[in-house]
């Protein structure tokens, strides 16, 4: 564990690596880069398999049982909650656990990693800043994944695919909700104000353009970019029900980049102008 309560590595385990019971003080995630293996915690265990995220709680008795064909090779993170005692708050979601690659995609865990593990070589101030910096974006982004539902300010919006299935009941096998599509959505609810393209959601989504347009309209009963601006309006509205606001202020902040933009789309979705 280094000075800034960090801890960062990477492992590639052969055929011949047996991992001992260990157990930490802190918090411990493990990226699967690479085989698959079963984890043991405690007296459970879970499979796990290349790009799952495995969390480890501090002080739980671990141990990863490579699959004799294929070992894994993985990335870690270790998190010191004394040390940086603004993640003592969500420490709680953070439960020992497999969570499935499909699900944490949109975390970006292996661009996250690659940096830090460039970072860690490094010994100036600035890259241990940026270090910490980066592992606490991927905690905040994974707190936010785990916190329940109906504890979030999520800006879901109901669908008419939606409304549709809870009329109609359970969805035909065929129907299933996507597990790649879900996490991207549940991404975009909470990162729509970003710069956002709808390649990048068919990349997230793993699909061609093609097919992530089909599907993200049969999902949604919008077109990614209706439901994009639906998110922002939506964020909008409540920004201008704040008195001192500022029409341009709130356009930047939902994700605009020209008033004009904005006002069309602000005018098409409510009916309304951003001023009535």
């Amino acid at each position: 564990m280094r000075g800034n309560g960090l801890w960062v590595f990477e492992s590639r385990h052969d055929d011949s690596f047996a991992m001992s019971v260990t157990r930490h003080p802190f918090l411990k995630l493990l990226w699967i880069r690479e085989g698959h293996a079963e984890i043991k915690f405690g007296t459970r265990s879970q499979s796990c398999e290349m790009g799952d995220l495995v969390m480890v709680a501090p002080q739980m008795k671990h141990r990863i049982v490579d699959s004799p064909d294929a070992p894994v090779s993985l990335c870690g993170l270790g998190v010191n909650e004394k040390q940086l005692r603004c993640v003592s708050p969500v420490m709680p979601l953070f439960r020992s656990g497999v969570y499935s690659g499909a699900r944490m995609g949109t975390l970006r865990i292996e661009q996250q990693f690659r940096r830090l593990l460039y970072l860690v070589d490094q010994h100036d101030a600035a890259s241990e800043l940026s270090s910490v910096g980066i592992a606490m974006e991927l905690l905040a982004e994974l707190a936010m994944k785990l916190t329940p539902p109906e504890d979030t300010a999520g800006r879901a919006l109901t669908s008419k695919r939606q409304t549709q299935n809870l009329a109609n009941g359970p969805l035909a096998d065929e129907e299933l909700p996507d597990p790649m599509l879900e996490a991207y959505i549940e991404w975009l609810n909470r990162n729509f104000y970003e710069s956002l393209s709808l390649d990048d959601g068919a990349k997230a989504s793993g699909m061609s353009r093609r097919t992530f347009t089909s599907r993200f309209k049969s999902r949604t009963g919008m077109t990614w970019l209706e439901y994009v601006n639906s998110l922002r309006i939506q964020r909008a509205e409540e920004l201008l029900r704040e008195p001192d606001r500022k029409v341009t202020s709130i356009a930047f902040q939902c994700g605009f980049d020209d008033l004009s933009t904005f006002y069309r789309a602000f005018k098409r979705i409510t009916g309304r102008t951003p001023g009535a």
